[in-house]
């Protein structure tokens, strides 16, 4: 009875652990770390299937060519988290930047629990951007000076 009772404590407690360990906020600042440290294999870990492919492709991409800054962001400071069902928006920014990013995440089945991870979306691919770029109206940016 005791042997019982002790495995319902220690389970319980673990599954409070890690559903607190597994929420967006936690798992967007493992991803970044670890791009940040140029882990792709634990920056898989906390990735979508999409994303993997993703960062598979970067990787074979600067082994290639060498040093790639495309995904290498700066020390980062999670701002907020906006929650929608199963999918989530993780806002952060980088250590001199001061423009706010955002990352997708999304919940999924993975061995018989739901667990956030890093789904990327094609314009969240580049992490460092330029400020004064990212900040210009759409018109500035693609107009054309009169001749």
């Amino acid at each position: 009875m005791r042997s019982c009772l002790l495995f319902t404590v220690i389970s319980l407690l673990f599954a409070c652990t890690a559903s607190e360990n597994n929420n967006p906020k936690s798992t967007a600042t493992r991803f970044l770390q670890a791009i940040e440290n140029k882990n792709y294999e634990e920056a898989m870990k906390c990735s979508t299937p999409r994303t993997q492919k993703l960062l598979s492709q970067l990787k074979r991409l600067e082994e290639l060519t060498g040093e790639n800054d495309a995904m290498k962001p700066n020390k980062v400071t999670i701002v907020s988290e906006d929650i929608s069902g199963d999918n989530a928006i993780v806002y952060f920014k980088e250590e001199g930047n001061e423009l706010q990013q955002r990352i997708s995440l999304k919940r999924v089945v993975e061995e018989d629990k739901k667990v956030w991870k890093v789904d990327l979306l094609k314009e969240e691919l580049q992490l460092n951007r330029d400020a004064g770029l990212e900040s210009m109206p759409e018109s500035n940016v693609n107009s054309k000076k009169p001749v």
